[in-house]
């Protein structure tokens, strides 16, 4: 099977490969095509896409992510094909370590790529209105000089160094600062799924209320205990599950300070 690059007029045919609950997927692949950090690929069969994915890098790692085959064409290996040939692509020795988050129907095919599972996510939704104020005085949007700070506390939380692609979206976030006005936690709404880094269970709390104004659905790792319990109380409740896979060493990070992921291509 060959996989090719995958290009703006395959945009057209995203619809028809469409995972149940994923939503609208065009947007991922013109961001991916726009992106620098970004190498999506494709396999075709007929002329059309039957299978999909992309590589994300970072400074030192990689994310694999929206590995898809079309529900018509699944049981030929083309998940396998694409999977193994986004990992072939990686230059190991200057992203030694690669991460995905696993569906259960790529799951297995990951295992057997030699992914192991490194910890889960919860996936949280709420059918009303967050209650509480979401405005807290510690919150003010970001400026300039939180941006090494901001870039400082992504790094600490998720052990990687994000800042390539995090410096996008830096201009639409909002901090938490401390009593002495030190930068304790940063919520970016327009990354994604709208991530929360936080080096205080405070910051990460006051954060998480802001973005449940707007965003009826959060995802968290599990080790985050404290963070979950505080969804609950404004009344989120765990719809499913989700692996975090890891290949090749493994790296310190720490998912309790991460109170809303970025996505499943992120982290």
């Amino acid at each position: 099977m060959i996989c090719q690059e995958f290009t703006e007029d395959d945009i057209a045919y995203l619809p028809a490969l469409e995972p149940e609950g994923w939503g609208d997927i065009r947007p991922r692949f013109s961001y991916f095509l726009k992106s620098d950090y970004c190498k999506p690929i494709k396999i075709v069969e007929n002329g059309e896409p039957v299978a999909v994915g992309t590589s994300i890098f970072h400074a030192d790692t990689a994310w694999l992510a929206c590995i898809i085959t079309h529900g018509a064409h699944r049981n030929k290996g083309l998940g396998t094909a694409i999977t193994r040939h986004l990992i072939e692509s990686v230059d190991r020795s200057r992203y030694p370590t690669i991460y995905l988050d696993a569906t259960e129907f790529g799951y297995p095919v990951y295992l057997k790529q030699g992914f192991r599972v490194e910890g889960q996510y919860a996936h949280l939704k709420r059918e009303n209105i967050a209650s509480g104020s979401p405005y807290s005085p510690h919150i003010q949007p970001f400026t300039e000089n939180f941006r090494e700070a901001a870039y400082g506390i992504d790094r600490m939380v998720s052990g990687e160094d994000r800042r390539g692609v995090m410096a996008e979206f830096l201009a639409d976030a909002f901090v938490y600062l401390d009593s002495k006005g030190a930068p304790e936690g940063v919520y970016l709404p327009t990354w994604s799924d709208g991530p929360i880094v936080a080096a205080t269970d405070a910051a990460g709390f006051a954060l998480m209320q802001l973005r449940a104004v707007t965003r009826p659905v959060a995802i968290l790792p599990m080790d985050n205990t404290a963070g979950l319990e505080h969804l609950r109380e404004m009344g989120y409740h765990i719809y499913r599950t989700s692996r975090r896979m890891i290949l090749g060493p493994g790296r310190i990070w720490h998912p309790e300070r991460l109170y809303n992921r970025i996505s499943g291509a992120l982290g």
